[in-house]
């Protein structure tokens, strides 16, 4: 899976990230705010999609647009804390004070 291109879907309104591989969908919940922070709250989806790449991925993807944006990650779920002590290359973007492991 990790040589695979996906498009992701972005709700705004939602405030999700998601894409659908066959009959399956797998969603990233965040909240964005007007000071500019940007919280990962919720990564769903089947557990073997998740496992084999997919979770990385629209992580990956929500991170570079928090990057775009100039917002500040605020870490908020198991998932985010989990891939960022893995790629701490991202770890430029979570918010002032805040510790990630």
């Amino acid at each position: 899976m990790s040589d695979t291109e996906y498009q992701f879907e972005h709700d705004k309104e939602r405030q999700t990230f998601g894409v659908k591989i066959k009959k399956e969908w797998v969603e990233l919940e965040y909240r964005a705010n007007r000071e500019g922070k940007f919280f990962i709250t919720n990564l769903e989806g089947p557990p073997q999609l998740l496992n084999n790449g997919l979770g990385d991925k629209i992580l990956e993807h929500a991170l570079e647009y928090v990057k775009e944006n100039d917002f500040q990650l605020i870490p908020s779920c198991k998932a985010i804390k989990e891939y960022l002590q893995r790629f701490p290359e991202y770890k430029s973007l979570v918010a002032t004070g805040i510790r990630v492991g």
